[in-house]
């Protein structure tokens, strides 16, 4: 078995390459992607506690509202990832967040709900096409040991960005009338359309894709200005033997047909990713969309709510940055269960606590460990295939868990607050968080520190046992 030589020696060297200058700036830049989006998926909260007053919206309506973009994030999934595996990731986070920006500022323009869900809809269109792609593409940029802290910042800035558009909300509400503030978060929408320009002048096309489509020279031009960084020399000669059975096993692989997704491995271990990450989803949703309203239920007022809940996105960023650190250092599966346990615990302490202590308590735990659980659960995902199915991989795993989480759960909750109240809510919610986790705990695979090119392969492979994994490779 053979692999190309050049491409052999540039990812040798890609993998040498620690993070400089320009991958931290790679990192800023898709902070801000995550950003533009947070406020843009946070709008919904914060207005719909408005709009409930103000439009006078039945829990249906409530329930519709609460979806429509989630829903749109689902649809725009669908092509997202044909079209980022086949025309670029670059290309596709541009496009994205402009059709998302420019249908969120015309939402400040609708007159009624209809019109209003609709346009949502759509903006959730663009915002799926973009959702996946900044660990989607640290994935592919960052070297094993510290790709989960990569994306433990980014994501940290994501989770905690959802605090501005309840902080704009709150503004809105005492600068406004009721009947115009809700409509200020959506012009603040249109922002984003800064960003494409810093963007377009900075970001840089995924050099694991540029590779899959023959363009060494744009990836050699980009790894010795790394190794220029780093201090490292350009050594046209590296060849890590590592690195060249990985890479053929994975060429290989990848001439196989797309129905290869479905078929073991990779059919286990999308549904146990699938599984895992729409636990994580299910508490997200349920938090950012219906935060301040659970928080009113137990007697706060509709600002300190709105205030508080927005706080917790701040604590679950330090959640997610921490997360990163150590699941680098300490592996996947283990820094997974410990923030699903914890996280469990704080929304038991919701469905049973009373007293102002528990809550704030309850609060901090799922704040910090299960709202900030994000990086592992979404980077394991990326973990999972080859590089020519990593696009497609990553968006129907989102796609599933959004489906399940944020549009069918999420629609139902108005109904089950009114009829249940919220403490079976989040007892449903912890029972969900452990059972669904638990086939990925006793089955997954640990890809901490790993190669991606080794993260994807359809070999099994065991942490103490890299040279028996590498014989069984090169034996093909």
């Amino acid at each position: 078995m053979s692999a190309n030589p050049t491409h052999v020696n540039l990812l040798s060297r890609l993998n040498r390459i620690p993070v400089t200058r320009t991958v931290v700036g790679i990192i800023i830049l898709l902070s801000f992607v995550w950003l533009a989006e947070a406020f843009d998926i946070g709008i919904v909260g914060p207005v719909l506690s408005t709009l409930e007053k103000d439009w006078a919206l039945s829990n249906w309506q409530q329930g519709l509202l609460a979806v429509s973009s989630t829903l749109g994030v689902v649809v725009g999934m669908i092509p997202s990832g044909l079209l980022a595996d086949r025309f670029g990731r670059r290309r596709v986070v541009l496009l994205g967040i402009l059709f998302f920006s420019v249908l969120t500022l015309a939402g400040a323009l609708m007159p009624n709900f209809w019109s209003l869900l609709f346009i949502r809809f759509l903006a959730g269109v663009g915002e799926g096409a973009v959702l996946p792609m900044p660990y989607l593409f640290l994935s592919e940029f960052v070297r094993s040991g510290q790709r989960a802290v990569s994306v433990g910042f980014s994501n940290g800035i994501l989770t905690a960005a959802y605090v501005v558009p309840n902080l704009a909300s709150l503004w809105a509400l005492d600068t406004f009338p009721a009947s115009f503030a809700w409509r200020v978060p959506f012009i603040l929408g249109g922002v984003p359309l800064l960003l494409l320009i810093p963007l377009f002048l900075w970001l840089p096309e995924s050099p694991r894709y540029l590779l899959k489509q023959n363009r060494e020279v744009e990836v050699l031009r980009l790894v010795e200005r790394l190794e220029d960084e780093a201090k490292l020399p350009h050594d046209a000669k590296l060849s890590d033997e590592r690195t060249r059975v990985l890479l053929a096993q994975s060429e290989e692989e990848e001439r196989l047909p797309l129905r290869t997704m479905v078929a073991q491995p990779f059919l286990n271990r999308g549904l146990m990713m699938a599984m895992q990450l729409t636990a994580a989803l299910i508490l997200f949703y349920i938090l950012q969309v219906f935060g301040p309203k659970l928080l009113e239920s137990r007697g706060t007022g509709n600002g300190a709510a709105l205030l508080y809940s927005g706080l917790m996105m701040v604590v679950a960023g330090f959640g997610s940055v921490a997360q990163g650190f150590l699941s680098d250092k300490l592996g996947r599966k283990t820094i997974l269960a410990v923030y699903v346990v914890l996280a469990s615990t704080g929304c038991l302490l919701f469905a049973f606590g009373s007293s102002t202590a528990v809550v704030f308590l309850a609060g901090g735990l799922t704040a910090f460990f299960g709202l900030g659980i994000f990086p592992v659960a979404k980077l394991c995902v990326a973990e999972q295939y080859p590089t020519q199915l990593r696009g497609r991989g990553v968006y129907l795993n989102e796609m599933t868990a959004r489906t399940l989480s944020g549009v069918v759960t999420t629609y139902f909750i108005p109904f089950l607050l009114q009829t249940y109240g919220n403490r079976p809510i989040f007892f449903g919610v912890a029972v969900v968080l452990i059972l669904f986790n638990l086939p990925f705990f006793f089955f997954g695979r640990e890809t901490a520190k790993v190669q991606m090119e080794e993260a994807g392969t359809k070999l099994s492979f065991g942490r103490l046992d890299r040279e028996t994994f590498t014989q069984q490779v090169s034996s093909r």
